[in-house]
């Protein structure tokens, strides 16, 4: 009986083996519960169904690659696809770089309401893959094949003992900046930047180091702010993180895969780019809700500081693409930002029925990736 079992499982290895063609790791460095974790599990799902089960992916939480490790190691095949940063390799990738940089362009939309990430995602996936042949060669150059987006929910000032929702009350604040940006922000209005990382966030703003945190609503619940935040002003300073390549391939794996293949992973592109993004979306949300029912303060910021935020955003795309162009030899970068403004009034319209991942993924899938011809692209 024994030996019957052993050789029935054997024998269901062996089949499964002879119908995976490709096996795939996934290597990530984020928990396996993040919205990254989620959305690679569902990355691993769509991919192994659209292939007919001939593409096994495995997903690697936190242990194969750290988010610093990723960039080099997918490019040296440590991983088959990888969440790469290009934020945090901004030689290596400076006109994604680039194009993660303009989100303050966000607080430019005349009637917000609320989709405004996804919309970025959508407009990042095909600016990258359509218009910015700069933006592949350079994952080209590291040996890598971008399939994939993600972007977080808007930014706003999370504060403990103290609002912010006017020009007087932001000035001499003490606010946690994550990133160049956030430093230039905080300065333009008289307030200063303390350069501290999210997870600090708690024990700064109990302590009184930090008057606010500049970062994402659903940190609330990641780094259990509820505890010390008593005020929050939504979409001030507005703005997301979009610097995610959240599925890059090795190149070496892409370009030996077949089309049918290479259409999966594309497929996977587009669940992964809406699962990530999507998923930060409803974080958002909830948070809120809590924030709410825990009886935290929210402020809608003045008229004024949304006019005054609205105009220095226009100075700091201009000051942007001129430190890319000095800096980083981002050549077209005033081209890039005029070509970008349009493109990301189209995907407002475009996700303003997006109902669900599902409407997500499809809007994705039918705009962009479904575009892209698995027997040319990266070759």
């Amino acid at each position: 009986m024994k030996f019957t079992l052993l050789a029935s499982v054997a024998t269901a290895l062996i089949g499964s083996s002879a119908v995976a063609k490709e096996r795939l790791n996934f290597a990530y460095g984020f928990p396996v519960n993040s919205n990254v974790g989620k959305a690679v599990e569902a990355y691993k799902t769509a991919v192994e169904e659209r292939s007919g089960g001939e593409i096994v992916v495995t997903g690697f939480p936190m242990t194969l690659l750290s988010t610093s490790e990723s960039s080099a190691g997918v490019r040296d095949g440590l991983a088959d696809v990888a969440f790469v940063l290009p934020p945090y390799h901004a030689a290596e990738y400076p006109t994604n770089l680039f194009l993660h940089e303009l989100n303050p362009m966000l607080n430019l939309m005349k009637h917000p309401k609320g989709k405004e990430p996804l919309a970025y995602g959508g407009a990042m996936l095909e600016y990258t893959l359509t218009k910015c042949p700069e933006c592949l060669d350079e994952y080209k150059a590291q040996n890598q094949v971008y399939t994939a987006s993600g972007v977080t929910p808007l930014y706003g000032m999370l504060c403990k003992d103290t609002k912010v929702s006017n020009l007087d009350e932001i000035k001499g604040k003490r606010l946690r900046a994550g990133g160049a940006g956030f430093v230039r922000f905080a300065e333009n209005f008289d307030a200063k930047a303390i350069r501290i990382p999210t997870s600090e966030a708690y024990e700064a703003l109990d302590q009184g180091i930090i008057d606010c945190a500049m970062i994402s609503i659903p940190e609330l619940t990641n780094y259990n702010l509820y505890e010390v935040v008593t005020d929050i002003t939504p979409g001030v300073p507005g703005g997301v993180f979009a610097g995610n390549s959240s599925a890059n391939v090795n190149r070496d794996r892409w370009l030996a895969m077949d089309d049918a293949t290479r259409e999966a992973m594309l497929w996977g592109g587009a669940t992964m780019s809406a699962s990530a993004t999507w998923l930060s979306y409803l974080d958002d949300a909830d948070a809120t809700a809590k924030a709410r029912e825990l009886g935290i303060n929210f402020h809608e910021p003045a008229p004024e500081m949304v006019a005054a935020v609205q105009e220095y955003v226009k100075q700091d795309l201009a000051n942007v693409a001129k430190l890319f162009k000095e800096n980083y030899n981002v050549a077209r970068a005033d081209e890039i930002t005029a070509d970008f403004t349009p493109l990301l009034e189209k995907w407002y319209g475009l996700v303003d029925e997006v109902e669900s991942f599902e409407d997500l993924r499809q809007v994705y899938w039918d705009e962009v990736l479904s575009k892209v011809d698995p027997a040319t692209y990266a070759q």
